[in-house]
């Protein structure tokens, strides 16, 4: 039996390319599995004051995919944003995002990070929560 692959390395490049094609500020979204196993990316518009230093999903947008993937059987995978300057670690501020008294808010979902320099996608890392933290992996985004 071949090793199954992440899921998330299937989409990383289509998230550097996302990422690239507005490096000035953060792009984000989710990713899904659809009921057929395929993943998609969903982009969806970053509201925060300023795009440029972080990322914020509306609610309603995310209350949208969500009801959506309930009805249809489909799986949140991860959600994914971009840093145009920094590294591909997750933020202080991501942190403050995505937890509530030490416990990711979307459970079993792994949060995605870009890194751009000079407004290329140099480091895509999928961060998933293992009980305490959040463990990083590096994806490939580049063909080899």
């Amino acid at each position: 039996m071949a090793p199954r692959t992440d899921p998330l390395a299937e989409v990383a490049a289509r998230l550097a390319a996302l990422a690239e094609g507005s490096p000035e500020r953060e792009v984000c979204g989710l990713v899904v599995r659809r009921p057929d196993g395929a993943c998609e990316v969903r982009a969806l518009e970053n509201v925060a004051a300023r795009p440029e230093e972080s990322f914020e999903i509306a609610p309603a947008a995310l209350l949208g995919v969500l009801e959506e993937l309930d009805g249809e059987g489909g799986e949140l995978l991860a959600v994914y944003h971009s840093h145009p300057r920094g590294g591909a670690g997750l933020s202080q501020r991501d942190l403050d995002a995505m937890l509530c008294d030490g416990e990711p808010l979307l459970e079993g979902v792994a949060q995605v990070v870009i890194a751009l320099s000079g407004g290329l996608a140099e480091e895509v890392r999928a961060h998933r929560w293992d009980g305490q933290t959040y463990a990083q992996t590096r994806l490939p985004h580049r063909p080899t």
